[in-house]
């Protein structure tokens, strides 16, 4: 990777209900194994998102409850970070959409868009509701989608099909909340002009047919080659970031301006900007170093109900302001994830909540799951049988077993002779063939592939450990039972980097094992690569105990029937 600096900006959760694994495969874990990475290469890697407090979901939930929108924000966004330190995702900035720097550059950037010609007023209808006599956002609506005709689909996409709905276009749409029918009623709004910037967002998404995923790629083209059309960008609500309006004429104010708030689509994704500027401000950093360095690559991480706003709607926004700010290099989305063969679904009673079960397995065998079966390409599914099956099978068996078998073997019978040996050729270069194979899929976002690489690594390890059989050496020929434990010795170390991003926890311990200190990465050292570790180096712990522990039925049980 020849990136001077990276940007990583994973997708905000919305703050109204509990982290689960659909947010932990969608954007959480990704993010966080690319960045750790990125970060171990020694490349200057940001990493930011917070939490999206705006929009109609946090108001459905707030009106159910009873509570106000601010109410409910200030009780979950500590329960995010509460996950994100669980699981160790390590941001730069994990901020939020209610700071006054998201405000003032989120108001810049459609003052920068209005300025341009690429911001529009006109009327037009949205859905009314004559029982509680007031305009509904798209969120309190639901209906058939006219696509596929899935029934309780939202306004203005479709979790079915994955396609947006245009306003009108629902069939038979009624209230979220009273279930009453909703008609369509005049009303004034902002829209960015698509087609003004349609030819352009074109060109900018052909220049990456290559690079990024096929499916993403063509699922994108084919939205914008069936037209784009103006987006409405405001909606009558009383809770978001507010209209500038003092700092437009007079003649393009729209009618009850005061009332109405920017639609969460067009203000969240504006985080990512926000968010850096934040940060660096904090750092006494300039962010254009970020925005306007074209050798630094932003990487997008989010689910794929979340893909036109990120390769379409977002680059817009970006090419508008004319500011030449960096656009998405790589959008890293994957597909749904779901759970015993069915769609997550809180209402359905079909959620695995993220702190509940890091709480009973530990957060390195949920990361360390998902990214086995991360839905790259294809919806993944999270089953209970599998799952036990895979931690015992490749993270207890084979990964933990290996590491585990090489320690104990070195510190009963060799550890006190603090020996050096001779590194085999072929294991050198099996480890080196490793790291690159790694590396090179992570820079390429393929993780389960990576993983698979690593798990492969440690079968050899096992293979390698089996077939020189370092127990017998030890009582003929000694020297050759020093060189086979040095060499498992360097494989173990190996591992220990190598799945670093993966399953940062398990790779501290293992440093804490050995006497060593954790890895710390660097800006401008490389430390993803192999790198002899001599043995007087390594200081045991008193007490070996494995690094993973091993999951019985019971325990699967005993989590499944207390949610």
């Amino acid at each position: 990777m020849n990136s001077q600096k990276i940007l990583v900006c994973a997708a905000w959760p919305y703050v109204n209900g509990d982290i689960h694994i659909g947010h932990l495969a969608g954007y959480f874990i990704p993010a966080d194994i690319f960045t750790r990475f990125c970060r171990l290469k020694g490349i200057d890697t940001v990493f930011v998102s917070g939490s999206d407090c705006h929009g109609t979901p946090i108001t459905v939930e707030a009106d159910k409850r009873g509570i106000t929108a601010k109410e409910l924000v200030s009780e979950y966004i500590p329960k995010v970070h509460e996950i994100i330190e669980q699981y160790g995702i390590d941001y730069s900035l994990f901020t939020s959409t209610i700071t006054d720097n998201h405000k003032k550059v989120t108001q810049e950037v459609f003052l920068n868009l209005f300025k341009n010609g690429y911001i529009i007023k006109k009327k037009s209808q949205q859905y009314y509701s004559e029982s509680d006599n007031k305009f509904l956002p798209d969120r309190y609506v639901e209906g058939e989608c006219p696509f596929c005709h899935a029934k309780g689909q939202r306004a203005d996409q479709c979790e079915v099909c994955g396609r947006t709905i245009g306003l009108g276009e629902l069939i038979e749409p009624y209230s979220k909340l009273t279930k009453a029918p909703v008609t369509l009623k005049e009303t004034e709004h902002y829209f960015v002009d698509f087609p003004k910037l349609e030819n352009s967002i074109k060109e900018y998404v052909l220049n990456h047919e290559n690079a990024w995923k096929d499916w993403v790629f063509k699922e994108t083209i084919g939205f914008i080659n069936e037209g784009l059309q103006e987006r409405a960008i405001t909606r009558d609500l009383d809770w978001g970031v507010e209209i500038p309006v003092d700092e437009l004429p007079e003649n393009q104010r729209i009618e009850f301006a005061g009332s109405k708030r920017f639609y969460v689509w067009f203000d969240a994704v504006i985080g990512y900007l926000s968010a850096t500027i934040e940060y660096c401000n904090s750092k006494n950093l300039d962010y254009k170093d970020y925005w306007n360095n074209k050798d630094c690559l932003h990487y997008y991480f989010m689910g794929q109900d979340n893909l036109t706003f990120h390769t379409i709607f977002w680059p817009g926004q970006l090419i508008g302001q004319n500011l030449y700010y960096n656009l998405p290099y790589f959008p890293s989305i994957v597909k749904f994830l779901n759970a015993n063969g069915q769609k997550l679904s809180k209402s359905r009673g079909n959620i695995i909540d993220a702190k509940q079960v890091a709480n009973h397995f530990g957060a390195d065998a949920i990361r360390f799951y998902i990214t086995s079966i991360l839905p790259e390409n294809k919806e993944g599914n999270w089953d209970w049988t599998d799952f036990k099956n895979t931690i015992n099978a490749e993270l207890v068996g084979n990964i933990g077993n290996f590491v585990h078998r090489v320690l104990t073997f070195y510190k009963n019978k060799l550890s006190a002779e603090k020996f050096e040996a001779e590194l085999d050729s072929a294991v050198e270069t099996k480890i080196n063939e490793t790291f690159t194979v790694v590396s090179d899929l992570l820079e390429k976002n393929q993780f389960v592939a990576a993983l698979n690489e690593v798990k492969k690594f440690s079968t050899y390890g096992n293979q390698y450990f089996d077939y020189n059989k370092p127990w017998e050496k030890l009582k003929l020929a000694p020297q050759e039972a020093n060189k086979i434990i040095f060499n498992c010795l360097q494989i173990v170390n190996s591992l220990r980097i190598l799945f670093y991003p993966f399953i940062p926890e398990a790779s501290h311990r293992l440093s804490n094992t050995l006497g060593l200190t954790n890895l710390n990465p660097t800006p401008g050292t490389n430390q993803f690569q192999f790198t002899s570790l001599p043995l007087t180096d390594i200081n045991l712990v008193e007490n070996l105990v494995p690094l993973f522990k091993k999951l019985e039925e019971t325990d699967v049980e005993a989590f499944t029937a207390s949610v």
